[in-house]
């Protein structure tokens, strides 16, 4: 559904919006930029509705207002990892983006090992998607993450100060600003701020769902649970006398 709803669509647009700038003129400059600008919007849109989604299909007796408000807070979260990223790289080109992004994949690495909750080799990939977003559901215990969410968090914040300290020193360096890098920085500090009032209520109501990450849908584990009764229902004492071809013990042959 990610896939179908989010990245092909937005695939189709950004193409577009990369023809409509290779067309001298400002009219298509203005509606390529229109274009990337609603395409973005959708992605952040997109990431929180679906991480929102997979917490409820976990934990299904959760409240409606719940799932909404985690994705609001999901999508304050990848818009505000997002427009820092991009805001710092923009500063810091042409090598600021790529050790950034090697720094933090170091970083939540070292995290995964130190927890030890998934293998070495299986948090290799798990580490990717953590360099943008938190993956996992919030519902889930604490060390049942491949990175606890209260240390995740702690380095988001952390990393959030330092690029901004240099961001604001690179910014004292340079004469001017383009109105789409303070678009960016705007973005960036309005989805950290949603993220740091969200995040402490979609914490506290987390903790009154928690459950283990083994039970992936407790509606599936009812419906098991009640299969197994029913079979269980068809099955008597009697059968206890049939051999292996149905036949009662008294008619087998003597040995």
């Amino acid at each position: 559904m990610e896939a179908i709803l989010e990245s092909a669509p937005n695939s189709l647009v950004q193409l577009y919006a990369l023809v409509i700038w290779a067309i001298p003129g400002g009219l298509e400059t203005e509606g390529a930029v229109a274009l990337l600008q609603a395409s973005v919007f959708s992605s952040f849109v997109s990431v929180g509705l679906g991480l929102a989604m997979w917490e409820q299909k976990v934990q299904f007796r959760t409240s409606a207002g719940y799932v909404a408000t985690v994705a609001v807070m999901r999508s304050f979260e990848i818009a505000a990892r997002s427009a820092t990223l991009a805001v710092f790289s923009c500063l810091t080109h042409p090598h600021g983006f790529f050790w950034s992004l090697a720094a933090d994949y170091g970083i939540m690495l070292f995290l995964i090992v130190r927890h030890q909750s998934v293998q070495f080799t299986y948090g290799l990939f798990v580490a990717l998607p953590l360099v943008l977003v938190s993956l996992e559901p919030l519902v889930w215990r604490r060390e049942d993450h491949a990175v606890p969410k209260d240390s995740y968090y702690l380095v988001r914040v952390a990393e959030f100060v330092v690029m901004w300290l240099i961001i604001l020193h690179k910014q004292a360096n340079t004469e001017g600003e383009e109105s789409s890098v303070l678009g960016c920085e705007i973005l960036a500090l309005f989805s950290m701020l949603g993220l740091f009032v969200t995040l402490p209520f979609v914490w506290r109501t987390a903790r009154q769902y928690e459950l283990c990450r083994d039970v992936a849908d407790w509606a599936e584990e009812d419906d098991g649970v009640k299969e197994a009764m029913n079979e269980d229902a068809y099955y008597s004492g009697s059968d206890d006398s049939l051999d292996d071809r149905g036949r009662p013990d008294e008619e087998l042959p003597p040995e």
